[in-house]
């Protein structure tokens, strides 16, 4: 059902379906049959047939508000409204790209997902005429996608992308002079996230994939950061970006500054990484400072080497998990895990702030349980 309330010198339209608000935007106040038009165009994309229960919608008067309101005042004497905001959404995002999407750790992902919203026509509208029920379609079209691999979008990825676009509208609220901008994707039913993905590797799963790995047409460093990643489950940025000479103990830890959620953290290492740690160091010289992959330029260019690996293995191999980079990290937090019973000590490790998100990485399997159960 619409309704149409004034506010201050404006009108602002709510829609709501079964209590729930699907949609609202604000008019001038003198713009009455507009928003009562606006109002009309909503309840019926949202399907809404009648207001009230056993009545039909043509015997609804107009809302109460509207009656109550005053005679318009001139043009001149109106304050600013959504509607005189002219910055369409791809300017917002290109704006926000360049101006506060670097200053964030997760710039190069949220580059990409800035990227998709203006490869869309969508981008060339105002953003005040962006509606929730373009983004519901859009939500639609992309749970109906199929990805790079032919599996449907992941729905981690389209509440992603739904929540960058949030922030730019929140943002053009408070930072950009636009405080009566709706922001529309607050109507947007999220997707459901999947269960936490069973990452497990057996013996031989795990030496198939280290001597692909060693394989001389891979890049030397990739067999030495994934090993690490599998046995310290350090993030693939803290490996390549943080993670330096000078930080390492040349024994068994290595001291990370500003991880991904903004704190420092040490990483104990256990007899097995600091072997592998020791011959990637001597093979690099013994290098006393500077990063431990000097090599990795981008965030991109590891996990599109590894790809290739996994292709390698499942092509002559198509049993072969499909076991992503980040993966790596489920199968060290699952392994540490039987050598840390202590639940903080294990986080502490692996750096997660949040228990529940632990839980996720930690993929115990059912008979070792069960042996420990005597």
């Amino acid at each position: 059902m619409a309704y149409v309330e004034k506010r201050g010198n404006s009108l602002r339209v709510v829609v709501r379906v079964r209590g729930k608000v699907e949609a609202q935007r604000t008019f001038p106040l003198e713009a009455v049959e507009d928003a009562r038009k606006w109002g009309d165009e909503q309840e019926t994309a949202f399907g809404v047939v009648g207001r009230g229960r056993g009545r039909k919608r043509e015997s609804v008067a107009p809302c109460r508000t509207l009656q109550d309101a005053p005679e318009p005042k001139p043009a001149a004497d109106l304050p600013p409204s959504t509607t005189s905001y002219p910055l369409t959404l791809r300017e917002a995002l290109t704006r926000y790209l360049s101006e506060e999407s670097p200053k964030k750790k997760g710039h190069e992902q949220e580059k990409g997902r800035i990227g998709s919203w203006l490869a869309l026509p969508l981008a060339d509208k105002r953003m005040v005429d962006v509606t929730t029920v373009e983004l519901v379609e859009w939500r639609q079209a992309e749970e109906q996608r199929k990805g790079c691999r032919g599996l449907p979008i992941s729905p981690s990825t389209i509440r992603n992308k739904l929540a960058i676009l949030s922030a730019i509208y929140q943002h053009a609220r408070s930072e950009w002079a636009m405080p009566d901008l709706h922001n529309p994707v607050r109507g947007v039913k999220l997707p459901k996230n999947r269960k936490g993905r069973d990452v497990r590797l057996t013996t031989i799963q795990r030496e198939e994939l280290w001597k692909e790995l060693r394989n001389p047409i891979r890049k030397p460093y990739l067999y030495y950061i994934a090993r690490l990643a599998a046995l310290t489950a350090m993030r693939q940025g803290e490996l390549w970006q943080i993670a330096r000479w000078e930080c390492w103990d040349k024994a068994n830890v290595i001291h990370l500054t500003d991880t991904k959620n903004g704190d420092n953290r040490d990483v104990p290492l256990s007899t097995e990484a600091v072997k592998v740690l020791r011959e990637w160091w001597v093979e690099q010289g013994r290098p006393t400072t500077g990063p431990l992959f000097p090599d990795v330029m981008r965030p991109g260019t590891v996990v599109r080497s590894y790809q290739k690996v996994i292709r390698a293995i499942r092509k002559r191999n198509p049993n072969f998990p499909h076991i992503t980079f980040h993966d790596l990290r489920h199968i060290a937090a699952t392994d540490l895990s039987k050598r840390l019973s202590n639940v903080l000590e294990l986080s502490a490790v692996t750096g997660h702030r949040s228990i529940q998100v632990l839980k996720r990485y930690y993929n115990p399997d059912a008979s070792e349980l069960a042996s420990k159960l005597g």
